[in-house]
């Protein structure tokens, strides 16, 4: 699925492959095992768990265990956003910048700034194409360069990917990324001045997530931490690791963001899909 960046007469390189759909989505499920794990997260958002909200939410948008419904969806990430969960805010930020009756860029880019606060680098990559597409807001290459760096920073891989796009285009001329540039030929240099290994291969083993997996041991640490609408929690307390949270590390870290494992939200904004 492709759009062109708006305003900028950009080349073919620059055309934004936006893959909706991948391996690692969670996919519509009416089994009974995916009815059981829909309902026991029902139960651990009525006791204030906001991570349980989160997966509440991602649940009704695949339609896991439940009718696939987008209002119901947008609602627990607004109600787990409320608590500071940073995987929430992005969600809902990226639900209310795609078009549709619930539109509100405005909303869009407020949730998204939130969740920027713990160097989320999904929403820093989604804030920089926003201002650079200039399709929703105002164009702003400044202000885009400012976010683009910030998730190339992080090691975000599409961010990094994206400023290599941009570099070599036809039309970097005209773009003003001072920032971006700058640290995609830092990185250039530093590569150049490394000695590539000879007959030597990566391998990288790509597995399917397991979802009960990762269900189970989420239920069993919700209910055996205290719920965020107790007074004093939250997901920005002292005290709760990455691994406890949904997004407060960056791509870049040995403890990934365990939500990428649930949808493709992390890969980049959905606005820039076809309707």
């Amino acid at each position: 699925m492709i759009r062109i960046i708006k305003k900028l007469t950009l080349s073919a390189a620059l055309l934004l492959v936006i893959p909706y759909a991948n391996s690692s989505n969670l996919e519509a499920c009416d089994t009974a095992e995916c009815r059981e794990y829909f309902k026991a997260y029902k139960i651990l958002t009525k006791r204030g768990h906001s991570d349980a909200m989160a997966t509440l939410g991602e649940f009704y948008y695949a339609g896991y265990g439940t009718e696939k419904n987008d209002t119901k969806a947008l609602k627990w990430f607004r109600r787990a956003a409320k608590y500071d969960n940073t995987v929430a805010q992005y969600k809902a930020g990226v639900m209310y910048l795609q078009e549709s009756d619930y539109q509100d860029i405005d909303k869009g880019i407020s949730y998204l700034k939130k969740s920027t606060k713990v160097d989320f680098s999904p929403s820093s990559l989604v804030l920089g194409k926003v201002y650079l597409g200039g399709h929703l807001v105002e164009q702003d290459q400044a202000e885009a360069d400012v976010w683009l760096s910030k998730a190339y920073s992080l090691n975000n891989t599409e961010a990094r990917t994206f400023a290599r796009q941009l570099k070599d285009s036809e039309d970097a001329k005209n773009l003003s990324l001072p920032k971006l540039f700058s640290l995609l030929q830092a990185n250039r240099n530093a590569q150049e001045g490394q000695n590539a290994p000879i007959g030597e291969m990566e391998t990288i083993t790509v597995t399917a997530p397991d979802y009960s997996k990762y269900f189970n041991e989420q239920i069993a640490r919700l209910n055996n931490s205290r719920p965020d609408t107790e007074s004093g929690t939250g997901t920005n307390i002292a005290g709760r690791s990455c691994a406890e949270m949904w997004g407060c590390s960056s791509e870049g870290d040995s403890e990934r963001i365990r939500d990428v494992l649930l949808s493709d939200w992390g890969l980049v904004a959905l606005i820039f899909r076809n309707h």
